[in-house]
């Protein structure tokens, strides 16, 4: 059973593109691509406010977290499960803004104070490291 630890650590090597998925109330499933970093044991996502992946999150907090599949990592992936939220308040945009690894100004000149971009945050609930697309074993965690 591998740790939270060893998913963050792994899911790194990935690089910080993931792909989240979010299903709203209407059952239909959307997969988007992000730019995504652990701040503490949350994965975050900068994202538009009127995204799709928010109106989702907002109706079903359930998200999954796929760090992608590609030959550079000898065709390993980590998937990650957990319950999202979305922090739109300006005191979590000031508290989250310096936090994602690039300059978030890029996306949002309007700095932490605008209502345009908030931060999708995801606690994992499970997760696994898959070797291989899975066929040289996987390694599986569970919160507690």
């Amino acid at each position: 059973m591998a740790s939270l630890e060893d998913i963050k650590s792994d899911s790194r090597r990935y690089g910080p593109f993931a792909f989240i998925a979010t299903t709203g109330s209407d059952g239909e499933p959307h997969l988007a691509p992000v730019a995504v970093n652990w701040i503490g044991d949350q994965i975050a996502a900068f994202v538009l406010s009127s995204s799709r992946k928010v109106r989702n999150v907002r109706q079903n907090p359930r998200a999954t977290v796929h760090f992608s599949v590609s030959e550079s990592t000898k065709w390993d992936s980590c998937i990650v499960w957990g319950e999202a939220r979305i922090a739109d308040t300006t005191a979590e945009r000031v508290e989250l803004w310096d936090k994602m690894g690039y300059d978030l100004k890029a996306f949002e000149p309007g700095g932490p104070e605008s209502d345009n971009h908030v931060f999708l945050l995801i606690d994992p609930v499970r997760a696994t490291i898959l070797r291989t697309y899975g066929m040289a074993g996987r390694d599986t965690w569970r919160r507690p």
